[in-house]
């Protein structure tokens, strides 16, 4: 059976995909650039100049990942006559965009505090070793 292809309504998912996809990627990334910054601030005991190269950086692979994620899943399938399938294939797309994205934030946030655990642990050894006639 040859399958019939409905322009209107794979313009319609497309556009509808990608909007949100977009609206999403930007809220995001501003909130995460945003709030990580005061824990990378934290972290790097205020160096203001590798605060700000590595939220730029952490910025471009949060932009790498999201938009390669939402290319690899545009494609639609299953175009049909009516529009029911364009609202139950863009919430499939997005709740699967959302769970890879929480997936990124959660491994994220366990780096921040391996990270900043190891700087707190470094940070709080003594520097000369206490000998025992100094007790």
């Amino acid at each position: 059976m040859i399958q019939t292809i409905f322009p209107l309504q794979m313009a319609t998912y497309y556009f509808t995909y990608l909007a949100a996809c977009a609206a999403l990627i930007i809220w995001l990334a501003r909130t995460f650039h945003r709030f990580g910054s005061i824990f990378l601030r934290e972290a790097f005991r205020g160096d203001e100049t590798i605060v700000a190269a590595l939220t730029h950086l952490l910025d471009i692979g949060f932009y790498l990942m999201t938009i390669g994620y939402v290319t690899v899943t545009c494609r639609g399938t299953g175009f049909s006559s009516d529009y029911s399938w364009i609202f139950v294939t863009v919430a499939e797309r997005l709740g699967g965009f959302l769970i890879y994205m929480g997936c990124l934030h959660l491994f994220n946030l366990l780096l921040l505090a391996i990270f900043r655990r190891r700087t707190l642990v470094t940070n709080s050894t003594p520097s000369t070793p206490i000998s025992a006639s100094s007790l």
